[in-house]
């Protein structure tokens, strides 16, 4: 039987609540913590930018690596479903969620020894609006910071958000040193040396190979028990849980179905976080064929989710086409599109009358190696003439979705979770950011998804909520603006010699306290 630890979801008032210290969400911890030597992690994706506003900060994206560097202002703990502070000393909201006020904790500074104070808050979270970093739809709802004093910011939202907390627990809740900012300018992605305040600091870094880190003997939480901490990039699924099972790594991010099918028959530990709408086919809905919604409705037609599996995921995926899975406390019997090969003919020839010629083009990556050949296949059944760009690496899949935004169709994913799914339906479906660089990359507009996306951010009990998201998920069947594909987990698998690695939100962990036994 697995030994992989999957992690509860909480009641939304559980979620709301902050609550005093760190705890929880931990692997092991040891009785007898042990210091020294250095854990090696295989991220899922080569880390190109130091920068928390030029990378996404989670799981799957850099999040641990910022998050060893910077810290974060809140933490969510998986175990009791609370925002918890970190940085912060507290959080506390208005009654109506539409203001929120953080006090820090006191005699922290970065490692260039600069002040870790409201001030340097202030300018790190600004500069995601200002570069419209990955982050942007966190930080555009605040329209108004106060400082009163050098441990206080008071936030003001420009609607209610009743899970806030979750972007200070994110990459805009990883604060950068105004000093460091001014003094490295463009710099700072890959030599951000002084600017976090976080448990290690830079020693080497070779942008997409291998990030090397040592401890910060000046960290505010208190001895590091770690020497050092190395982040490398080995390559697909199998491939990472090779060298994690072959020992080369003792901590290894998996998103890969068939890998995690041969952890869970070897009986290897660590942390499973589950998510709706984990890996997707986005479309554009802003230009080329799939702004027509006819395309997207037969590229929806076109997709049999059991071939997929089978081809791409090796029979272990879990496979839905529903906006919300199955598995989530969110769901409520809304279907996702079916699959319907005639249906999926006649559209394809009804769209072609009007003059186009059938071309289609598919972006893929290495991380899902057979995904774009699988797809290509089924779209090709259906009359679509298919221009594939497939094994590219992983950023350059999501640089032409979120940057360029020059794509038709291309491999992608929502994840949309369970302790604050607002996050990913903001970000997907609100039409404020349709065709902006901060969210909604498929450009989908839809009013009534919109004030519907507010509601359930400005609810107070779990029935708003789930009404809210039930809304979203019909007009998502209806519309198709991308397709949901599966609702596979993401794993964090750890070593059984490693000691009291802590989980963050998005799939994010943290070594602050960790130790080799």
């Amino acid at each position: 039987m697995s030994r992989i630890r999957t992690l509860t979801t909480v009641t939304m008032a559980a979620v709301l609540l902050a609550a005093a210290g760190c705890g929880g969400g931990s692997h092991d911890s040891a009785s007898t913590t042990k210091t020294g030597g250095t854990i090696t992690m295989a991220a899922w994706s080569a880390t190109k930018s130091l920068d928390p506003t030029g990378a996404a900060g989670t799981g799957n994206s850099g999040g641990a690596e910022l998050g060893a560097l910077y810290d974060t202002l809140m933490r969510y703990n998986p175990d009791n479903g609370k925002y918890e502070p970190q940085t912060a000393e507290s959080l506390t909201p208005n009654d109506d969620f539409t203001q929120w006020t953080l006090k820090l904790r006191p005699n922290i500074t970065f490692s260039d020894g600069t002040a870790y104070d409201s001030a340097a808050v202030v300018a790190s979270i600004k500069r995601h609006v200002a570069k419209r970093s990955n982050s942007v739809s966190l930080v555009t709802p605040i329209t108004g910071y106060a400082t009163p004093d050098p441990l206080t910011v008071v936030f003001t939202l420009s609607f209610p958000w009743n899970a806030f907390p979750f972007a200070l627990a994110s990459a805009p809740g990883m604060i950068v040193s105004p000093t460091a900012v001014e003094k490295d300018g463009d710099n700072l992605g890959i030599d951000p040396v002084g600017a976090g305040a976080g448990p290690f600091i830079l020693d080497s870094f070779k942008p997409g190979e291998s990030l090397t880190l040592k401890k910060n003997p000046h960290y505010w939480g208190g001895n590091v028990n770690l020497d050092g901490l190395k982040f490398i990039y080995v390559g697909t699924g199998p491939q990472t849980y090779e060298a994690f099972h072959a020992g080369e790594v003792q901590v290894a991010f998996l998103r890969d179905a068939g890998a995690m099918a041969d952890a869970k028959d070897d009986g290897a530990q660590g942390f499973t976080v589950r998510y709706s709408a984990n890996d997707t086919l986005i479309m554009n809905n802003l230009k080329g064929p799939t702004a027509d919604p006819r395309i997207r409705q037969a590229v929806a037609a076109s997709i049999d989710l059991k071939t997929l599996n089978d081809r791409v995921y090796q029979g272990n995926g879990e496979m839905t086409t529903a906006l919300i899975a199955p598995q989530s406390r969110w769901y409520d019997g809304v279907a996702g599109p079916s699959y319907d090969i005639g249906k999926a003919k006649q559209l394809v020839s009804e769209v072609k009358t009007t003059g186009w010629n059938g071309h289609i083009r598919v972006s893929c990556h290495t991380g899902l190696p057979t995904w774009g050949t699988a797809v290509k296949g089924m779209l090709e059944a259906a009359g679509f003439t298919v221009d594939l760009t497939d094994q590219q690496e992983i950023a350059a899949n999501t640089s032409a979705v979120i940057v360029k935004k020059d794509f038709d169709l291309a491999c992608f994913g929502s994840s949309i979770s369970d302790a604050e799914p607002f996050f990913a339906l903001n970000r997907d479906f609100n039409s404020v950011f349709a065709g902006q660089g901060g969210g909604n990359y498929s450009g989908y507009k839809n009013p009534d998804v919109d004030k519907a996306i507010a509601a359930g951010r400005a609810a107070k009990n779990e029935g708003d909520v789930k009404a809210a998201i039930s809304t979203i998920a019909k007009a998502y069947t209806r519309d198709v603006p991308f397709l949901a594909l599966t609702a596979q987990p993401e794993e964090v698998l750890i070593a059984k010699n490693v000691k009291g690695v802590v989980l963050n939100a998005s799939s994010v962990v943290s070594f602050a306290k960790a130790s080799l036994s």
